[in-house]
């Protein structure tokens, strides 16, 4: 995955975050709508989404950054940020917390 898009992906997650404030149940509940979502349509790329938000849940309880494993999700994310300034797909985008400059933003994923 090319770097700019790792870039893109941190900087679209942080700005998410800071607007969406990551907890154990709302990532429980991400997890349990993107595996909605699987079941109700099966798919590779809704796979990717579950495994995601999985491995966004795993990170929060554990420390463990088990979302990189997704990368075709992870690549979803910062393609969308990159070219519209919001990490969800233009149907789910609220438009009340998309940032193209989120450096200010407090979550850092530079560890990774």
């Amino acid at each position: 995955m090319p770097s700019n898009l790792i870039e893109a992906y941190k900087q679209g997650m942080r700005a998410y975050d800071q607007c969406h404030p990551q907890t154990v149940r709302s990532l429980w509940d991400a997890f349990r709508s993107e595996l909605d979502e699987f079941y109700a349509e099966p798919s590779q790329d809704e796979a990717w989404d579950v495994l995601h938000s999985f491995g966004r849940l795993t990170w929060k309880l554990t420390g463990i950054p088990l979302f990189w494993l997704a990368n075709p999700t992870v690549e979803k994310h910062g393609r969308r940020f990159a070219e519209s300034g919001c990490i969800r797909s233009s149907r789910n985008c609220l438009g009340n917390c998309c940032q193209k400059d989120s450096n200010n933003v407090g979550v850092t994923f530079d560890e990774f």
